[in-house]
């Protein structure tokens, strides 16, 4: 298992890379990488390189523009991993605990994906080497939404009663898009 960090994003409402701006002292980056590095052997960061981020194994989209699903892929593609687990650049609350059970639940599971009353979060999920021909057809056919990649295959969802187990799912699953947030986060 891989852990992957989506850093494709153009940040348009945060106004600069949110990926590399300062989050509690440090580059937002550092905090999500941290708590994937104590849970997975690699740790790959999927998007654009670009200056700042040179401490880390960055691999290039594959098929630049094609939002989540062209990570995924390109997660999928570039790794040794049998399973990936995908998240957003901009979630400094992911729960190790709540990874862990989720590590325990994927085996033999397609994808592995949080459902609770807010809807599926596919950006902390675990994603199965077996689905790749299904991400690159639905590429070729320039479908980029995860939802449709998700109805394809065998998906297990990890319930909101789990979900809380390990804390309240808005925390868990918020992410940074403005400015705002982030103050609001550092809190």
């Amino acid at each position: 298992m891989t852990g992957v960090i989506l850093i494709g994003g153009k940040s348009r409402r945060f106004g600069t890379d949110k990926v590399l701006a300062d989050y509690m002292g440090r580059p937002l980056i550092d905090h999500v990488a941290d708590i994937l590095k104590d849970l997975f052997d690699e740790v790959v960061l999927v998007g654009h390189l670009r200056p700042g981020l040179e401490r880390y194994h960055v691999v290039e989209d594959i098929r630049p523009g094609c939002g989540p699903m062209g990570g995924i892929y390109t997660a999928l593609s570039s790794t040794g991993a049998e399973y990936c687990f995908v998240c957003a650049a901009d979630m400094p609350n992911l729960n190790p605990g709540l990874i862990t059970h989720m590590i325990a639940q994927a085996h033999g599971h397609d994808i592995t994906m949080p459902l609770w009353s807010k809807g599926r979060e596919p950006l902390h999920a675990f994603y199965r080497r077996t689905i790749t021909p299904h991400a690159e057809s639905l590429l070729a056919q320039n479908r980029f939404r995860i939802m449709e990649l998700v109805d394809r295959v065998d998906t297990l969802v990890i319930p909101e009663e789990t979900l809380r187990l390990y804390g309240d799912p808005e925390v868990l699953f918020s992410n940074i898009n403005t400015v705002h947030d982030m103050v609001r986060m550092e809190g």
